[in-house]
């Protein structure tokens, strides 16, 4: 049975891949990924402790999902660079097999440090063979790491709120294609219930005023207001 589980999954990846190749519309290829991700076996989470998450905060481990160790702040996102992402990608059936992640740059302008939920960070990406249907501008949701100011928090939601941080991925990984309203595209997002580390990374929301010391700009038609500050 799970053989033949694999089986399909391989087969509506090549499907994927090859809605990717033709440069098929963005629906089918999200419908197409999303067929594949509801194939596979469902993910089984495994409750976490206080006591795991203050052991493990800073511990690489495979993801849940996909099997691959994953960056869990800015640094080692830039520590595991295009090659990761590139594997990441690929997995998540995101991008194109023929087509690379070359390089990745983060944003060190603009820090995003609202919400009590977890950490974020903004960052850019070059592509090997660029196509206006991949976004360049991505961000990541991370944990917060475990310093004084932000202890209380993470042990919050990674203790208290689990696994919302699985529920959240999986929204965007199983359910993108059939979300009523639009949501940011997805790209990757893995958890491990070792440590309660997770990464997720979407397109970037194109805020109006992001970055500027409070709003201070008329808005045009379609464009979008914030963020704001959460408490």
């Amino acid at each position: 049975e799970r053989r033949g589980a694999e089986q399909k999954v391989n087969a509506l990846r090549r499907e994927l891949n090859d809605i990717l190749a033709i440069g098929g519309s963005e629906r089918s290829a999200m419908e197409a990924r999303c067929r594949m991700e509801l194939t596979r076996p469902p993910v089984l989470w495994k409750r976490v402790t206080r006591e795991q998450v203050l052991a493990g905060h800073a511990t690489r481990a495979p993801g849940l999902i996909y099997g691959l160790e994953f960056p869990f702040n800015e640094d080692l996102l830039a520590e595991f660079g295009a090659e990761w992402l590139t594997k990441a990608f690929h997995a998540a059936g995101t991008l194109e097999l023929s087509n690379r992640v070359r390089a990745v740059m983060l944003e060190t302008e603009i820090k995003i440090d609202a919400g009590n939920n977890a950490g974020k960070f903004l960052f850019e990406v070059v592509y090997e063979t660029p196509n206006p249907k991949l976004h360049t501008k991505l961000f990541a949701k991370v944990p917060f790491q475990m310093t004084k100011e932000t202890q209380s928090d993470r042990v919050s939601s990674s203790v208290m709120k689990q696994p919302m941080d699985l529920h959240e991925i999986n929204t965007y990984r199983l359910l993108e294609s059939r979300m009523p309203v639009k949501v940011p595209k997805y790209y990757y997002g893995d958890i491990s219930c070792e440590t309660s580390n997770f990464i997720l990374i979407t397109a970037r929301i194109p805020y109006a005023d992001i970055g500027a010391n409070g709003f201070t700009k008329t808005l045009q038609p379609f464009e979008v207001e914030g963020p704001y500050d959460k408490c």
